[in-house]
């Protein structure tokens, strides 16, 4: 059974034991007063938790609300079985000051168990992704199937994972062809294919064909342990405004001890004993700063927990509060305000033929070629279902191009592979796309320009919503990129950044992000090695994609599960929303434990309505923190450029 769950049992019980008490004891029955009295000393013992954390934090040194009401509930158990005077007349005041010690550990132990239930919320992409983790590996050894521990499986071993299974390991597919569902690692909702030479991730789930695969990570190595284990530190993490609240509680005992004594004195000499000794411990019971000591823990808790069910992982409370002070947000280029993969987006013929000829020709003469434009032909001829024959020969000339025979025609690919007059259209239209930023691929068959492929690697889909969502929530925008100038520019116009910088080197990238810094609180988005850095210099660093670079995740400050860019500007929101509640609740438990304590001290209050006073505080803040796990990011729509 969960701890929360627990807890609420024992709240339950507490609860009817301490309503029983306080009922019977009005009851005129034999010996009612000795069995309310029983019954609420049960009451107050089911609370053992509270003393246990309170007692625990004193021998730490450390003073919490746990702490104050087990001080609290003490005296008032002392004060109403050894109060002589109550004892001997039977009267009220003994059961009434044990009901209050009764209604001081319900609420209380309420508080610690609601918000048990709110961190446990909070942890809930958490053990879904624990819940992800295969414990057994279907493991090829001496020509057999065989199902072991995941603990046993090595690295360089085959695993078969068949339709339905969970994916066991990281690792590199050798055979096989299906569709993935990788949702827990990078948020994306639709399935990935996967087949010879891609990559795979433990806990994603392989939905049709069967696969096996080469591995290369296990166990606590694995992106998804990776993941966990982010997720486990953040939660540990204070955000710097707690040490405010820290400070407050450290000083409010010895505060709260001077002002209780200074009550009982004057109230002694002034009225007498028992009404000395019942203000004294309405002080004590409205004083317990419960409220403050969890201002702001829960609504870090409740924060991450929301951003980590959001596909976000912001590592600690110190980085929320960081975030809402961003007021630039600086993006790396290539993989990611970009795809990151070269891609046809245009395709111009010449004569009698059309793009399909065009393409073929093209995938011909680059079938069995490496260069990253060949697979972009490729993929443009798979899309329109172009069967593509082997060339009877090839050849590659690295900076030059490539050249092929098919069908006693030769293909020529690349600008410095034709050295025969291009027509003035082609020429014109190269020189249009290339100051474009973009690359042109002059294809020739037998000494005659048959077309022009336009190759470029293409703005993600969700770049411009980013970028305009961050403008509206006040934040600039670069860009910072290795490409040359053109492309940059190409790139920057398209994604609508207001600023951006090119040709720079890794070392360049970290002096652009310092000049930046010069005027605002930087965050830095990026995906690969390279961009580390610079994520490392930049006040907040964003790992684009979870699943990619480890030296990249590893640097940032908060990771995001996948490659939707509009995640930045919701995570700089919610921290905002965020800090806000977190110094509402401050200043809300402040005040309302000031205005409390005054009343009590006045007299004006009695243990019982004291005790209600002070928690509703408690779980008005709590309740406060709560609501922002309701919190949702504004649903994406595609923005036209």
């Amino acid at each position: 059974m969960r701890e929360h769950q627990k807890g609420v049992i024992f709240v339950i019980l507490l609860g009817l034991f301490a309503l029983a008490g306080g009922l019977i004891s009005g009851v005129q029955i034999a010996y009612a007063h000795e069995i309310s009295v029983a019954l609420t000393l049960i009451a107050v013992a089911l609370g053992y938790r509270i003393y246990v954390h309170g007692i625990r934090s004193l021998i730490h040194g450390n003073v919490t609300a746990q702490l104050f009401a087990t001080i609290a509930i003490f005296i008032s158990v002392i004060a109403g079985l050894v109060l002589p005077q109550a004892l001997a007349t039977g009267t009220a005041e003994a059961v009434g000051y044990l009901t209050a010690a009764a209604i001081v550990a319900f609420i209380i132990l309420a508080g610690m168990t609601t918000e048990d239930y709110i961190i446990h919320r909070t942890r809930g992409a958490l053990e879904t992704l624990i819940k992800m983790t295969p414990k057994t590996a279907r493991v090829r050894r001496d020509g057999a199937e065989v199902i072991v521990p995941i603990d046993e499986v090595k690295p360089g071993e085959i695993v078969l994972v068949k339709p339905g299974d969970n994916i066991p390991v990281d690792g590199l597919v050798i055979s096989g062809h299906s569709t993935v569902n990788q949702a827990t690692i990078t948020g994306e909702s639709i399935p990935v294919e996967k087949t010879v030479g891609d990559r795979t991730f433990a806990g994603t789930l392989n939905e049709h064909g069967a696969l096996e695969i080469k591995v290369e990570k296990i166990a606590e190595d694995t992106t998804l342990a990776h993941l966990i284990e982010l997720v486990e530190e953040a939660q540990e993490k204070k955000a710097p405004i707690q040490n405010i609240a820290d400070r407050f509680t450290t000083y409010f005992l010895p505060l709260m001890t001077v002002i209780a004594s200074s009550v009982f004195a004057f109230t002694y000499f002034t009225i007498g004993f028992e009404i000395a000794l019942a203000r004294t411990v309405t002080v004590l019971l409205v004083a317990c700063p419960c409220a403050l000591a969890i201002a702001v823990p829960v609504a870090v808790a409740a924060t991450i927990g929301n951003a980590s069910m959001n596909g976000i992982i912001i590592k600690g409370g110190t980085h929320i509060e960081k975030l809402k002070d961003v007021k630039m947000v600086a993006f790396d280029k290539t993989g990611t305000l970009t795809v990151g993969e070269p891609k046809v987006v245009e395709i111009k013929t010449f004569g009698n033929y059309s793009q399909e000829d065009t393409i073929k020709y093209a995938a011909i003469a680059e079938k069995f070629s490496e260069h990253p434009l060949s697979k972009a032909v490729m993929a443009k001829a798979e899309e329109m279902g172009i069967n593509v024959p082997d060339p009877k020969d090839f050849k590659t000339i690295p900076g030059h191009g490539v050249h092929a025979h098919y069908e006693g025609q030769h293909i020529l690919i690349g600008r410095k592979m034709i050295d025969f007059a291009v027509p003035e259209e082609a020429s014109s239209l190269m020189s249009r796309v290339e100051s474009e930023g973009k690359t042109a691929i002059p294809v020739a068959l037998d000494k005659s320009v048959i077309g022009v492929i336009v190759v470029a690697d293409t703005i993600r889909d969700n770049s411009l919503e980013a970028i305009q969502r961050l403008k509206r929530l006040g934040v600039k925008t670069a860009m910072i990129t290795g490409d040359n100038m053109l492309t940059a520019k190409s790139i920057a116009e398209q994604a609508g950044v207001d600023e951006f910088h090119a040709e720079l080197l890794p070392e360049q990238k970290v002096d652009v992000v310092k000049d930046l810094k010069k005027e605002n609180i930087v965050a830095m988005v990026g995906d690969g090695v390279n961009d580390a850095p610079a994520l490392a210099t930049s006040d907040i660093g964003f790992a684009m994609g979870a699943a990619g670079s480890d030296v990249a995740v590893e640097t940032a400050d908060v990771a995001l599960l996948g490659d939707d860019l509009t995640k930045v500007e919701y995570a700089i929101s919610l921290s905002r929303k965020a800090f806000t509640r977190m110094k509402g609740n401050i200043v809300y438990a402040f005040i309302w434990n000031i205005v409390a304590l005054t009343i009590a001290a006045a007299g004006l209050l009695n243990p019982i309505i004291a005790v209600i006073l002070a928690e509703l505080g408690c779980i008005s803040v709590v309740i406060n923190s709560a609501l922002l796990l309701r919190s949702k990011p504004k649903p994406f729509t595609q923005t036209k450029g």
